[in-house]
């Protein structure tokens, strides 16, 4: 064989390869799949100084006094406090595509869109105490197209799992999805 039919071979390889793994079909998960097995999860810490994903901004509020405003933002983290601390995540998990069903709490609006979102096991989870424990919502990011209205039915989501616990200002997150595809459930 010469030269260039190995050269050729070897091209078609990789990219056989390499079209394989990018057209990799996700993982799908249920919620119980993100809860580790006893000993084999890992608990990892929001790091310090993160910024609170969703927080309260003055600016936001100027209709609010400072006390109303300080008032609403105190209510936010004693929520926050009742959400059971130190649960572990699978780490096993990062960087697989995965596909899992749950519903939308919103996180951060810009007008009528949802930009940001708590994907959970089931509806009004994060806005009734206390939120589920961390390995149990997944923040997602980067969300185009989805209107306010929408939020109430369940969804799949498809992305990249990271397990990379944040806080934003319902409950903290174990695991979060950017630019995940969003589409709704249908079995």
């Amino acid at each position: 064989m010469s030269k260039i039919s190995k050269l050729i071979m070897a091209t078609i390889f990789l990219t056989g390869l390499f079209l394989g793994q990018v057209q990799a079909k996700p993982v799908l998960l249920d919620w119980d799949a993100l809860i580790p097995d006893d000993n084999k999860g890992v608990v990892l810490p929001v790091p310090e100084n993160s910024p609170i994903i969703g927080a309260l901004r003055k600016e936001d509020y100027e209709d609010l006094s400072k006390d109303e405003f300080d008032e609403s933002v105190e209510f936010f983290n004693e929520q926050r406090s009742y959400q059971a601390s130190g649960s572990s995540i699978r780490i096993d998990l990062n960087g697989k595509t995965v596909r899992i069903a749950g519903y939308i709490t919103p996180v951060e609006i810009d007008g009528e869109n949802v930009i940001s979102f708590l994907l959970v096991p089931y509806l009004g989870a994060c806005i009734h105490v206390p939120a589920p424990p961390s390995n149990q919502i997944i923040y997602i990011s980067g969300v185009k197209k989805l209107k306010l209205d929408e939020i109430y039915d369940p969804v799949w989501v498809t992305g990249s799992l990271e397990a990379k616990p944040l806080t934003t200002i319902y409950a903290e997150a174990g695991y979060r999805i950017a630019n995940a595809e969003i589409k709704p459930y249908q079995e």
